[in-house]
C-alpha cells in the first residue's frame, strides 16, 4: 500500500495509515486508535510541538495586521488590538489541530521516536 501524504491526513485529522479513521477524540485529545485499520496511536508524542510554529506564523500575522491598521488608519492603540485579537484567536483555534495532526502524521511516516528503537509494527 502506498503511504498517504502526511499533509492530507494530518490537516484533515485522519489516521496516518489509512486516511479514514479519526485522529482526535476531542479538540486536541488524540484518540486511542483508528476505528478503520486498527492502528494504535501509542506512538504519538507531538505534545506541544505545533505551538512554536503557530506562534511564529500567527504572531507575525497578528502583529502585521495590528501595525497595518494603526499606520494606515491612524487609529488609537486599542483599535488594532480589538481587531487583531479575534483574528489571532480564530486562526489559533483553526490551525492548532491541523498542525498537531500534521506533526503526528509526519511522526508516523518517518517512524520517529525518542530513542529510535520503537517499532511501529507493534502499534
Amino acid at each position: 500500500m502506498e503511504p498517504l501524504s502526511p499533509w492530507q491526513t494530518g490537516f484533515r485529522g485522519r489516521c496516518p495509515r489509512c486516511g479514514e479513521g479519526r485522529l482526535y477524540s476531542g479538540f486536541l485529545k488524540v484518540a486511542d486508535g483508528c476505528g478503520y485499520c486498527g492502528l494504535k496511536y501509542g506512538f504519538e508524542n507531538a505534545g506541544d510541538g505545533a505551538v512554536p510554529f503557530l506562534i511564529l506564523i500567527i504572531g507575525g500575522i497578528g502583529v502585521g495586521l495590528g501595525a497595518w491598521v494603526m499606520l494606515a488608519f491612524a487609529t488609537a492603540v486599542w483599535v488594532p488590538i480589538l481587531i487583531a485579537v479575534p483574528v489571532v484567536s480564530a486562526l489559533t483555534l483553526i490551525l492548532l489541530p491541523k498542525t498537531k495532526g500534521l506533526l503526528i502524521a509526519l511522526q508516523y511516516v518517518n517512524q520517529a521516536s525518542d530513542t529510535g528503537t520503537d517499532s511501529y509494527n507493534e502499534f
